[in-house]
This record gives structure tokens, C-alpha cells and sequence, in this order.
């Protein structure tokens, strides 16, 4: 029977594919280069971006002794085996085995953080102060709130566009961090079944260091809490400033290990 630790981190991982799938499905819709697809099949969530510069995108998750049985049929979907990355939340030595067995070596960890929520949320607000955060409503609001994004991720155009064409989605509530009347952060958050994914964050170079993603998280989970999501979700790069946030708020940081065929 699995843990609540278990059963909290597996509704996470499928937030978190709920909100890749609104990715994958406006950057096909908005006609960005290659194919952009989802699937699920046996317990398996696999996501698949052809064009060379969407490569990260590609991933199998939800990879565990008893789900690895699928891996053959799904990798079969992508044009290219070594341009995947297969992702499980915990590797016991069997499936390490199975792995290395399979001509596949580690990558670089796949972290993700996650909170269940509860009446204590509510009160994250009072952490904002001396932060305004206001959500992005207004055409003019959305314009600042995708320009932030483009100047703190400081992405190559494709990935910019990318990440323009997300977060100009509906389903994706932006927000805007100001202090003395200055915008200098953006943060974005889609609510899913399983929970509310935290997605998006980005603050201008000047700005960082200064507390305002902690801000911004922390009004996120207090609105989150408030529409009724029993849980936040979130992932971040290994070792960055957005997992020592989330620590400092109360995550639950998982290091989900990560495996690519070799090439040796």
C-alpha cells in the first residue's frame, strides 16, 4: 500500500504533466517548430518535442519496477531513444539494474517539490511585505508580465518563445512582483486535479536576491489554498535558488534520479 509520501509525490508528477501537456498543446497550436506531443500508457508519462531546440522537453516519467515493463512500447514513439530522458521517483537496485541492463547511465537529477496544503497557507500572505504582488488581469498586465519572464530567464529566442507561448495560456495565472512601485518579478501558477502547480518564476538581475520569488511563492500557496487545491507542486534544477525557496517554505524536495541511453 503505498505512503502518504507515496501518494503526495505521485499526485505532484501528475500535476506537473497535466501543466506540460497545456505546453505541449500551445506550442503545437501555435505552430513553434516540430512535433509536439503527450502520452500515457502503463503507468508512463511521456512527453516528446522533435525540433532540436525543444530536446529538454523530452521525458519519460513515472518510471518504477513495475511500470518499466512499457518503456519498449513508448520509446518506440520517439524518433531518436538517446534524446530521452527516463525519470522515477525512487530507483530501488532492481530497477537500477534493469537500467544499466538496458544500456542506460545517470543524469543529472530531476527535483521536485511539493507541499500539501491546509488553513496554515492562508496565512502566507504576511510574508509578501515589502512586496506588492497583483495578478495579471489586463492585456497591458500580461504584455509586462511576459516581458519579465523574457528578461529574467534571459532564454535563447526559441526557448523564449516558448515560454511566451505557455504562459500566454488562460489556464495560466500570472503574477507580478513590485517593490516601491517597480515591477521586478514574475511568477505563474495553473490549477489540476491533483493539485496546483507552481510553474514559471522568473525576476529581473537586479532584483534577485531580494526575496521576491519567496514573496510570490508565498502568495501563490495562500491563493492556491483558498481555491481549494489540497496540494503545490513545483520543480527546479538541481542545487538552485528556487529549491532553497521552496525548502525555506516547507517543501518536501524530492531528487527524482534521471537515465539516458549511453552513447559510448
Amino acid at each position: 500500500m503505498p505512503s502518504h509520501l507515496e501518494e503526495s509525490a505521485e499526485a505532484a508528477e501528475l500535476a506537473v504533466f497535466a501543466r506540460k501537456k497545456l505546453l505541449l498543446g500551445a506550442a503545437a497550436s501555435a505552430r513553434l517548430p516540430g512535433r509536439f506531443e503527450s502520452l500515457g500508457i502503463g503507468g508512463l508519462r511521456a512527453s516528446l518535442a522533435t525540433a532540436g531546440q525543444y530536446g529538454f522537453l523530452n521525458t519519460i516519467e513515472g518510471v518504477t519496477e513495475h511500470s518499466a515493463g512499457a518503456l519498449p512500447d513508448v520509446i518506440k514513439w520517439f524518433p531518436d531513444p538517446c534524446r530521452i530522458t527516463i525519470v522515477a521517483m525512487s530507483s530501488s537496485q532492481n530497477l537500477i539494474d534493469w537500467l544499466r541492463g538496458e544500456g542506460y547511465e545517470p543524469a543529472p537529477v530531476r527535483p521536485i517539490a511539493f507541499m500539501r496544503l491546509n488553513a496554515d497557507c492562508n496565512k502566507s500572505r504576511m510574508w509578501a511585505e515589502p512586496w506588492q504582488i497583483r495578478e495579471v488581469v489586463t492585456q497591458e498586465e500580461m504584455a509586462l508580465f511576459l516581458d519579465l519572464l523574457d528578461e529574467g530567464y534571459a532564454a535563447s529566442s526559441a526557448v523564449a518563445a516558448l515560454i511566451r507561448t505557455e504562459h500566454a495560456l488562460p489556464a495560466i495565472r500570472g503574477f507580478i512582483a513590485s517593490r516601491n512601485g517597480q515591477p521586478c518579478a514574475a511568477a505563474a501558477m495553473s490549477m489540476h486535479p491533483t493539485g496546483a502547480v507552481l510553474g514559471g518564476a522568473s525576476t529581473l538581475p537586479a532584483a534577485r536576491g531580494t526575496g521576491a520569488q519567496t514573496a510570490l511563492l508565498a502568495y501563490r500557496l495562500s491563493l492556491a489554498t483558498e481555491l481549494g487545491a489540497s496540494l503545490a507542486t513545483a520543480t527546479a534544477a538541481p542545487g538552485s535558488p528556487s529549491i532553497s525557496n521552496l525548502t525555506k517554505l516547507g517543501f518536501t524536495i524530492v531528487e527524482r534520479t534521471a537515465w539516458q541511453l549511453s552513447t559510448g
